[in-house]
């Protein structure tokens, strides 16, 4: 690799490095100003940008300001590989905070500081994030460190992209340490709370049979409320008792109700349910079929599981507004719609099915994602546990 010095003015020079050739047969060539007292000293400059080109930490072309750097990731990358739920919540924190801080940056002028400065606006007291009172007046509201973290979770990636692509040589969000923010405490049910729960919905008759069964159901196989909603009759065995996971119900503003593929390959699943469950179906299917009798012709035939009056796929989140003011009236703490998810894994656990089999009923990847986000002793457990020592070390408890 050749490499030349050109004095362009009173303690200036121009180095330029050639390195290959293009399609047509010509010399690339690289070059920067430098700023040196003399000659020698720009010898030094010029050798030390050699070893740049060489190791490939010389990116070709201009590089692109954040804001135009966001069209390339949305068109490349975003919209084909995102979830439409991921890609509408990734918009909201580019178009709401990232953008109008980072935008006018170039992308590799983009340094840990200012990553760090963004973060601590966000922290301290946004700019961006404002509400009007009921005076007309903008009050200042921070983010939780949740959401901080998932601002830095986006930059970072999308940083890493543009590595990837060679329209950056590093990432320096890796220089940043991440927004630290507490881990979630994902609350369910113990023994004796989801029995409570399941003996008052069984008491439900009338029109919140379909809520009824929704909960019921899926305290029984643990599905995500996506996947629940977007069951439809020819996902249910009733004859064998299985249950298929193939698709996710979803809802976004511009686009309404709509249906998409579950999470991961994990999550096309098939999951057994008890003779219990099976027999609440078939009721449940009788009065199902009563009401599209009773609608008639204004009936839309979805095929859904759970739907609307007129037979229209039911908002994912109508099932879980309903069973909040469900565990409310009975009496029961507040948990999320989530929560019976992790009460189902937590229970299955507790009853000794291997961790294995939980996993798969999920629809979890990994198995290690079952043990570190949805198991935990049950009190009862622990108990026992105290118990046991008693029963081993101490030969008279009186």
């Amino acid at each position: 690799m050749t490499g030349s010095i050109e004095k362009r003015g009173k303690n200036s020079y121009r180095l330029v490095v050639f390195k290959g050739y293009d399609l047509d047969g010509k010399a690339i060539r690289h070059q920067k100003t430098v700023h040196c007292k003399n000659k020698s000293e720009a010898k030094i400059e010029l050798a030390k940008y050699v070893t740049e080109v060489e190791n490939g930490f010389i990116v070709e072309g201009n590089v692109p300001t954040f804001k135009e750097f966001v069209e390339i990731w949305k068109r490349d990358y975003a919209l084909k590989e995102l979830a439409p739920s991921t890609y509408a919540r990734y918009k909201g924190m580019l178009d709401t905070r990232i953008i109008p801080y980072f935008g006018h940056f170039k992308l590799n002028k983009i340094r840990p500081i200012d990553i760090m400065q963004f973060y601590n606006l966000l922290d301290e007291d946004s700019q961006f994030i404002r509400k009007k009172n009921h005076n007309g007046k903008k009050n200042r509201k921070t983010l939780s460190k949740k959401t901080i973290l998932e601002h830095h979770r986006l930059l970072h990636a999308m940083l890493t992209k543009a590595v990837y692509w060679q329209i950056l040589i590093s990432n320096h969000a890796e220089r940043v340490q991440p927004p630290k923010a507490p881990k979630p405490k994902r609350e369910c049910y113990d023994e004796l709370q989801t029995k409570i729960l399941v003996d008052n919905l069984i008491k439900l008759t009338g029109n919140d049979i379909k809520y009824k069964i929704a909960v019921l159901l899926d305290i029984f196989i643990g599905a995500r409320l996506g996947e629940l909603a977007g069951l439809e009759w020819s996902d249910i065995d009733l004859q064998h008792g299985i249950v298929s996971i193939n698709k996710s119900s979803q809802y976004l503003s511009d686009k309404g109700i709509f249906t998409k593929c579950p999470k991961t390959e994990s999550s096309i699943r098939e999951v057994s349910i008890p003779n219990f469950i099976v027999s609440l179906l078939k009721e449940y299917k009788l009065w199902y079929e009563e009401q599209k009798l009773i609608v008639g012709d204004f009936w839309h035939e979805s095929n859904r599981l759970f739907v609307q009056d007129n037979g229209h796929p039911i908002h994912p989140s109508t099932i879980s507004k309903w069973f909040i003011n469900f565990i409310k009236k009975i009496g029961l703490p507040v948990i999320t719609f989530h929560g019976l998810r992790h009460t189902n894994a937590t229970l299955l656990i507790a009853g000794q099915v291997d961790v294995a089999t939980v996993s798969a009923r999920l629809g979890h990847a990994q198995i290690t994602t079952t043990y570190n986000f949805y198991v935990h002793p049950l009190k009862s457990h622990d108990k026992h546990a105290g118990n046991v020592l008693e029963n081993l070390l101490v030969t008279n408890v009186n």
